[in-house]
């Protein structure tokens, strides 16, 4: 019987699996903070974008 085959914590080959889970753990982390932070950052440059265009639309017309 040939027991090469069999998971040996001591050469560690299972390292593996636990590298691309901690990976993934990773990045679905990232992607939890930052898609409110870019929703946030898209309504405050809507915001400043409608406040600069005014600005430029009344701004100027007093002169």
């Amino acid at each position: 019987m040939n027991t090469s085959t069999q998971f040996n914590p001591s050469t560690g080959r299972g390292l593996g699996f636990w590298k691309i889970l901690a990976i993934i753990a990773v990045i679905l982390i990232a992607c939890a903070l930052l898609v409110p932070i870019l929703k946030a950052l898209f309504w405050v440059a809507l915001v400043g974008l409608a406040l600069y265009g005014g600005f430029m639309l009344f701004g100027k017309s007093g002169q």
